[in-house]
Parts: C-alpha cells; structure tokens; sequence
C-alpha cells in the first residue's frame, strides 16, 4: 500500500488532507515540521511527501531537495500558498513532481497523488521490488538476486514484515526465535540482524533496509511482496 506524509503546520488543513488520502485508501502520516518527517525517516521511508513550503523549523524547499537527493524514488508534492510562476518554476528544480497551489479541491490534490502512486508502481513493476518466498527460506531483491536465509533469519524477516508497517519491537522477535524476553541474550538477535544486513550488502553494496529503532526493535524499509 502506498505510503504518504504530510508536512504541513496547518493542523486543520493537514486533518482534512488525511481524510481525504484515507478515505481514497491510502495510509497517511501527518508531520508538522522537518524535524517530525526526519524522525519518521528512521523508521520507515514513505512513498509519497506532501510538504508545505513554509513550516516552522525547515524550509520546504528545503526538505524537498534533500529528499530528493537522498530517496530518489520519492514522490514529491509540493502543497503551498506560494504561488508565482518563479514559485513554482523554483519547486520543481528543487525536486518537486507536482506544485499545488493553496486553496486547493480535496478531490484535485486525490487525483494527483493517485497520479503519483500509479508511477511510482509502474516504476517498481519495472525496476523489480523486495519480494519474500517464506517456502523457499528466501528473500528477492529488485535487482533479482536470490538470498537464501537461514531459519533464525527467515523468522526474524517474517516476524518484521506481518506487523504494522513493517515494525516489531525486540520482545516479539525474541519470542519469534522461541526465547523468553525476561531471560534472553539480546546479543543473538542481534547477530542474526547483523548477519542478514551483511548478506544484504554482500549482493547489493549500498542497500540496508532494516533500521534499528532505537531501544524498540528494527524496521523494513521497503514494501516487500509475499510469494
């Protein structure tokens, strides 16, 4: 399912763009600055960003130029008043895909997101995504290498990808592998978390998509399709 965050400080604007995302079947996050969109980052990468340009901490330009830079493959929706032509020449050349001007129809700013997910579908259709073979004890990467798990990572990998959002705090991986939480090495989890990154980057150098979260557990970055 595609993913959207929102970046606006406008509470009521941000609540009626969640309803409308949602009511269209998208999952939605509201983000009321740069900092709150950088602590999402670090546990999930969303599909799609609608950002504000003027918010309170980070300019949203900004914003847009680092996402871009760093998540190529990001939607980007820039959702603002600023509205000359020199506005929105100057968002697109900072990385923005779309340039809406406030006011804006619920249903026009619904029809260009969805706009924006059948692209970045068709891209991933083309380019190859994160796929999970549970009967094969393997997981696919978009570039199609094959990567056999072992049986302690396949019920870590498991566990991770059945819960919201692809996030499971370390008690529930422990129980996964069949330990007790209260009398548990914490270091074995954490090896085999370790040894799956390292098979990762063995076969895909720059690629890490499981991210610590801190004191909590891991999360898997990207959607991953079952076979």
């Amino acid at each position: 399912m595609i993913q959207i965050a929102v970046v606006d400080d406008n509470q009521d604007l941000t609540d009626d763009v969640l309803f409308a995302l949602r009511h269209a079947g998208f999952t939605a996050i509201a983000c009321a600055s740069g900092k709150e969109l950088d602590a999402l980052l670090q546990t999930q990468l969303p599909d799609i960003a609608i950002l504000d340009i003027g918010l309170p901490d980070e300019d949203g330009l900004d914003i847009a130029s680092r996402l871009r830079s760093r998540h190529p493959e990001i939607g980007i929706v820039m959702l603002t008043a600023r509205t000359t032509l020199n506005d929105r020449i100057e968002g697109h050349l900072r990385g923005a895909d779309n340039y809406l001007c406030k006011p804006i129809e619920m249903s026009e700013l619904v029809a260009v997101v969805q706009a924006r997910a059948r692209a970045i579908e068709a891209s991933r259709r083309i380019a190859g995504q994160w796929r999970f073979a549970p009967a094969e004890l393997a997981l696919y990467l978009p570039n199609g290498e094959r990567l056999p798990l072992t049986a302690a990572e396949h019920l870590v990998l498991s566990t991770l990808l059945q819960q919201p959002q692809q996030q499971a705090d370390r008690d529930l991986l422990v129980k996964a592998l069949g330990g007790r939480p209260e009398d548990y090495d914490i270091r074995r989890l954490e090896v085999t978390i370790s040894r799956l990154r390292q098979k990762i980057r063995a076969v895909s150098p720059d690629t890490n998509p499981i991210r610590a979260l801190r004191n909590r557990g891991y999360a898997f970055l990207y959607p991953v399709r079952y076979e």
